[in-house]
């Protein structure tokens, strides 16, 4: 059956069956642009508006609808289908049919920036193709409701392998494991959103995690736990560098003047060095991305290695943005395509983000979800946010200068709260919780009394 047959199949079936439980499925997830003759997408367009406000199909109304001239012409396309029941399948058909359209004038396009423009325009067009092409694929994937049975026999697999395996687990560990108590941990598909404002270690923080989620073994095989980097902002010689500092628990201006470096010191970035090089880390450092190049990066990348197990994104704010888009539009796109990864790949993302301005105007610098750039869209999206806070970024002289305050704003799944580390060398080191926690809260009163008498914090 050729293209417009099967076209005509299915204006013939809809007109005939009326607002059917078939019909609204097609009707649901059947795109107008899927017919190739305007003829039939017009008189679908109308089916579908029909469908919408009066929720009813009438082939008569359908026909007067579009004008008299095609009145006798339509009623023709409804009396020549003999019956409705293959409704479905045509449509499938019709579907499949403006997929291959559509997947050749991608092709085309694509040849030609190849055969006409530069390597790296080239890779663009590669990434954009295959972003679009896994969209297009995907948009005609038909929605299947879960029986709950079957839900609760899979969920009750989970806990048993969450018993049975402890740390082998789905569930990723931070390495800091009072976060992990707080948040149970980084789940499949989380979109984790870790932001502050300049200078508090939000990328030191995340590759200290990335570094976590790289030692751990996946359940039921002897293989290590890949991630995924993008970078945008530091190149991916500068990532190494801090990964082989925090490895060694040296400053990073200490590797930038090795002949400053003793024994000990090259014994230590001997042995970081080595560890860091068994891990299957993988960085993408280019400076413009969108979200959706990322996504396919990242596809691409877990097709390949199965054992990716977390994707970290350095930050939000630097993916490039839809044009012509409010910034707030523009975030949001990108702050559920980001979600949208993790769902898909059943991996998570880590999102770095910063912080408004507003946070330095405040008496109480802690951070809040308000205090998100465009905040709404990340917020909602977000399974976890976690905000990080250093009082001697502000006060060097503050007791509690040497601790760092990692807060749980959001946890979708679980509870909120602080955790503290101490920041040594630039790291993230673990700390006492009573006591750290005792120190920052009492320098927090301390700082709050004296703003309220006037001396300057």
């Amino acid at each position: 059956m050729v293209n417009v047959q099967l076209e005509a199949s299915v204006i013939g079936g809809l007109l005939i069956s009326g607002l059917s439980p078939d019909a609204s499925d097609v009707l649901s997830t059947l795109e107008p642009n899927a017919f190739s003759s305007c003829f039939y997408r017009e008189i679908y367009k109308v089916i579908q508006c029909q469908a919408k406000t009066r929720s009813m199909i009438d082939m008569v109304m359908v026909a007067e609808h579009m004008g008299d001239g095609n009145f006798t012409q339509v009623m023709s396309i409804a009396k020549d289908c003999p019956s409705a029941a293959n409704l479905k399948g045509y449509a499938k058909m019709v579907a499949e049919n403006y997929q291959r359209r559509e997947f050749l004038t991608m092709m085309d396009k694509v040849r030609n920036v190849i055969t006409q423009g530069t390597i790296e325009t080239a890779t663009q067009a590669i990434d954009d193709f295959l972003s679009k092409a896994t969209k297009l694929r995907t948009s005609n994937e038909e929605i299947k409701p879960l029986n709950m049975r079957e839900l609760i026999s899979d969920y009750t697999d989970l806990l048993e392998n969450r018993l049975q395996n402890g740390e082998q687990s789905n569930t990723l560990k931070t390495g800091i494991s009072e976060l992990d108590e707080i948040t149970g941990g980084i789940n499949p598909v989380d979109l984790v959103i870790v932001a502050a404002r300049p200078g508090m270690g939000k990328t030191e923080f995340a590759l200290k995690i990335a570094r976590s989620v790289a030692s751990q073994e996946i359940r039921d095989i002897n293989e290590r736990r890949g991630v995924l980097i993008f970078s945008m902002e530091m190149d991916s010689g500068q990532i190494i560098e801090r990964q082989i500092a925090q490895a060694s628990n040296l400053p990073v201006s200490m590797l930038r003047n090795p002949s400053r470096l003793e024994q000990e010191h090259w014994n230590k970035i001997t042995g970081a060095i080595g560890l860091l090089h068994d891990l299957d880390v993988w960085i993408v450092d280019a400076s413009k991305l969108t979200v959706e190049q990322i996504a396919s990066v990242a596809t691409r990348q877990k097709k390949e290695y199965p054992q990716l197990s977390l994707i970290m994104v350095d930050y939000l704010g630097l993916i490039d943005k839809p044009r012509a888009e409010r910034n707030d539009l523009a975030i949001a796109h990108i702050s559920a395509n980001l979600k949208r990864l993790a769902k898909t790949l059943k991996t998570p993302v880590i999102s770095l983000s910063q912080l408004s301005r507003e946070v330095e105007k405040r008496t109480n610098k802690r951070p809040v979800n308000a205090d998100l750039r465009d905040s709404g869209s990340v917020e909602q999206d977000a399974d976890s946010i976690i905000m990080l806070y250093r009082d001697g970024v502000y006060n060097e002289n503050s007791p509690s200068a040497k601790y760092a305050e990692i807060i749980v704003t959001k946890n979708r799944f679980g509870k909120t709260g602080t955790v503290y580390q101490e920041f040594k060398n630039g790291h993230f080191i673990d700390t006492n919780q009573q006591e750290a926690g005792t120190i920052s809260q009492s320098s927090h009163q301390q700082s709050l009394r004296r703003y309220a008498q006037g001396a300057t914090i």
